[in-house]
């Protein structure tokens, strides 16, 4: 090999460094980003973490203020004690409905308005019953005075003003009304007409009374004549009238 042929492919194979070279700093050049530091290895920045829920901000709509829930606590309900808590308060509201509608369905308590009278009782009260009887079908005591005889009169100890029950051996045989809050079945009661009592009883006697001839005593019978009604006037409307078996209703002075 010649001195010259040497000198040639040193020539070249400088070249082909020379290249190689240039090739390898152009391509570092393109890999780095612009305005940083060719001498520096390019390092990639790592974005912060969005899911990170260690600290939320939350508005207060009431203060219209932002407010920091720093790992608040959440507190989850238990289904089962839930359940449990309804089943309990619709029990004792169940219960409370149930006891409100037994108190009603059990207040049988009569008012005036249910005191119809007819020839022989008063309301559910019945001419033949004992005072015992009598008292539980009012609903309320029936007292009797002191140093009562063989004949005597027991009247509410409560409420029922007006009205009086004539006792004989232990039984009520008669009722006395001296209230306009009662009326009969047919509707007559204390204030009304002689004219009306007449008109609601077919049949009825009128006498004078006994002891002033201004006054009436209206009497009608039941259809089997055991039992007498007696309406009192003073000559023009009824000031009072009693029921029950015809003999006791008869007695003009009651028990004296």
């Amino acid at each position: 090999m010649t001195t010259k042929y040497k000198r040639k492919t040193l020539k070249v194979v400088i070249i082909l460094a020379l290249l190689t070279t240039i090739s390898s700093c152009r391509a570092l050049s393109e890999s780095l980003e612009p305005g940083e530091d060719k001498n520096l290895k390019a390092v990639k920045r790592e974005k912060p973490n969005l899911s990170d829920e260690s600290a939320k901000v939350t508005v207060d709509p009431d203060s219209d203020k932002l407010t920091e829930e720093k790992n608040a606590p959440v507190v989850k309900e238990n289904p089962n004690t839930a359940t449990t808590n309804n089943t309990s308060t619709n029990a004792n509201s169940n219960s409370t409905n149930a006891n409100s509608n037994s108190a009603t369905d059990t207040d049988t308590t009569p008012t005036n308005a249910d005191m119809v009278v007819t020839h022989n009782s008063f309301g559910n009260i019945k001419v033949g019953m004992t005072v015992a009887q009598a008292s539980q079908a009012l609903g309320t005591e029936l007292v009797a005075p002191d140093g009562k005889g063989e004949c005597y009169y027991v009247q509410p100890k409560q409420g029922f003003r007006g009205v009086g029950f004539m006792v004989i051996s232990g039984k009520i045989a008669r009722i006395d009304i001296a209230s306009k809050e009662y009326a009969t079945d047919k509707g007559a009661k204390i204030g009304d007409t002689e004219e009306k009592i007449k008109s609601l009883y077919k049949g009825i006697s009128v006498f004078p009374n006994t002891y002033d001839e201004k006054q009436n005593d209206m009497k009608v019978f039941s259809a089997d004549e055991n039992y007498l009604i007696i309406f009192e006037t003073n000559g023009k409307v009824v000031t009072g009238f009693r029921v029950g078996q015809a003999e006791e209703v008869g007695w003009i002075e009651g028990c004296s």
